[in-house]
């Protein structure tokens, strides 16, 4: 697989994290509530994240400098450590009886996962600060991604409706960061034929 493939994929896994993520929280806000459906969408999309993450960093780091580097390795960690957040939250949390839920947050469980949220937010407001600092992709596409993720960080702190709300800037913010990743691609199509 070359490079062009490589960020192809990237993109495609950004379209389908943002895709995800905006379709749960919009349809949280019509279902008023979480639905398996959701549930499901909200517990695997985070993987698809770190395709995205990887994706813009190849293209950009040149223009994201220093800066931007710890940036994406912050975001990369807190991404990876926060899929498990998500997956524990959708697929094991909402089938526990709330006594076992409060008691799990009395546990340091309840540390992992404030420090995850912190990692996570940290890497949020980093990475995205580079990529408007850089303008070498919308400002507002950045500033979806970086506004949404924020609150999505947060999201054992914040009132649902803005966590849906979140979800939303965050999915609409990641699928437009990935199709301007598809886009450059695209754009920058090789002079010559590959060698066969």
């Amino acid at each position: 697989m070359d490079t062009r493939a490589l960020l192809r994929l990237g993109s495609v896994a950004g379209l389908l994290c943002g895709g995800a993520i905006a379709l749960a929280g919009a349809t949280e806000l019509v279902a008023d509530g979480k639905t398996p459906f959701t549930q499901v969408l909200n517990g695997t999309a985070v993987p698809f994240g770190i395709g995205l993450l990887v994706a813009l960093y190849s293209l950009l780091h040149q223009r994201l400098g220093r800066f931007g580097a710890l940036g994406f390795v912050v975001q990369f960690l807190g991404f990876g450590f926060f899929a498990g957040v998500a997956f524990a939250r959708n697929f094991v949390l909402v089938y526990l009886d709330k006594p076992v839920v409060d008691e799990l947050f009395t546990s340091p469980a309840k540390v992992a996962f404030l420090l995850t949220g912190f990692l996570a937010l940290t890497g949020t407001l980093l990475f995205g600060s580079a990529l408007m600092r850089s303008r070498a992709v919308p400002v507002a596409a950045a500033t979806l991604y970086t506004a949404g993720l924020s609150v999505l960080c947060l999201t054992f702190l914040l009132p649902t409706p803005l966590v849906r709300a979140g979800h939303i800037a965050a999915g609409v913010g990641i699928g437009w960061l990935a199709w301007w990743v598809w886009s450059s691609v695209t754009a920058r199509q090789p002079a010559t034929a590959p060698a066969v």
